[in-house]
């Protein structure tokens, strides 16, 4: 017997949540489990047609607006009601709620409410805590599960105090097994500064170019690797021209061989205003290659293997600059083995994820 699933995206493009549950969908037994996706988007989503090379199904509705609840109501009781989905797993945050009332409606077992943030990036207006509220009360009521990728992310969702399993934003290790040699091969006169994310306000890349301005002062030959793409990109390529980096800064899209390019990186450089846990952190440490975050990340994106350090963006760009020249200067970095066994411990291995899913899935 197979198990379909339901998961719930706005749209299935490149991101840390929809990442992750690929990732998960690539390791897991698809005879016993197989991923439906609903999305709110018209547009084709990077994913899309590997979801439906793996066997898995789109389903589109509106973007849910308020005006429009009802009518997206009706439409959502009708898609649960007409497929046989052992699970529904949502992940807008919040509006998950609302989804999860109508999965329990249409009597599917299997309610899963999934948090991947710290913050819903809303002004925090009187309709806006009560719309919190309400969303937090229908979730306590209609999620059969709790799941969040930080334990920060969890109270933000959940509550303190409020059972929450932690799944890490896991990954195939395998991978990093391969491409952790390239490190070595490195030229020792280059110096690479690099961040993966999408280009929004939350992932601060002003504060990195301003950084990286800084930092290339004292080490004229450095270049800086951004990867991904955003509503924000056009303002970043303005400020690369104000500051006179176009022959330093590389802007490489949306990108599928993350492993290989975080291991052409000397420093990972990840200012975010704030983070559910910020998992290309974790994956810069998979690389072996030092981080430099903001502290506004959950402090658990920390493997404890000296890769990770912690600082104020109050502190401001050139003292952030100032870190990253000590960074430079410490060669150490740990074996691929030590990498594994921490990366293990810390529950990142996707293949041991997919079979707690399974068991999530199925009822056990």
């Amino acid at each position: 017997m197979t198990y379909r699933v339901l998961h719930v995206f706005t749209a299935m493009n490149v991101g840390g949540a929809e990442t992750m549950i690929l990732n998960l969908y690539r390791a897991i037994d698809r005879e016993k489990i197989q991923f439906d996706f609903l999305v709110h988007t018209d547009e084709i989503g990077y994913y899309e047609q590997e979801i439906i090379a793996l066997g898995g199904r789109i389903f589109r509705l509106p973007n849910p607006r308020l005006n429009y609840l009802s009518s997206y109501q009706k439409q959502l009781f009708q898609l649960f009601s007409l497929n046989q989905f052992a699970a529904v797993h949502s992940h807008p945050h919040f509006f998950s709620g609302f989804i999860l009332k109508a999965a329990k409606k249409a009597s599917i077992p299997i309610r899963v409410a999934h948090s991947h943030t710290t913050s819903d990036g809303q002004n925090a207006t009187i309709l806006r805590r009560l719309y919190r509220s309400f969303m937090k009360w229908n979730l306590r009521k209609n999620a059969t599960h709790r799941l969040s990728c930080s334990v920060t992310a969890g109270e933000s969702l959940f509550g303190k105090n409020v059972v929450t399993n932690v799944l890490p934003n896991s990954f195939n290790l395998q991978t990093y097994e391969q491409v952790s040699a390239e490190n070595e091969s490195k030229q020792a006169d280059s110096i690479v500064i690099g961040h993966v994310g999408r280009f929004d306000t939350v992932k601060n890349h002003s504060f990195f170019i301003e950084t990286f301005y800084h930092f290339k002062q004292k080490y004229p030959q450095a270049s800086a690797v951004l990867v991904g793409d955003g509503p924000e990109k056009n303002t970043i390529e303005d400020l690369i021209c104000e500051y006179q980096l176009q022959d330093s800064v590389n802007l490489l899209g949306i990108r599928s061989d993350i492993p290989e390019i975080l291991s052409t990186f000397d420093i990972f450089l990840f200012p975010s205003i704030y983070e559910g846990l910020g998992n290309v952190i974790i994956e810069a440490q998979a690389a072996g290659v030092p981080c430099l975050v903001s502290d506004t990340v959950p402090k658990e994106v920390d493997l404890t293997m000296n890769l990770v350090t912690f600082k104020s963006l109050i502190n401001g760009a050139e003292a952030w600059a100032e870190e990253l020249a000590d960074l430079i200067t410490q060669k150490e970095r740990p074996s691929w083995d030590e990498r594994k066994r921490k990366l293990k411990r810390f529950g990142y291995d996707v293949v041991e994820n997919a079979k707690y899913l399974e068991r999530l899935y199925s009822g056990y």
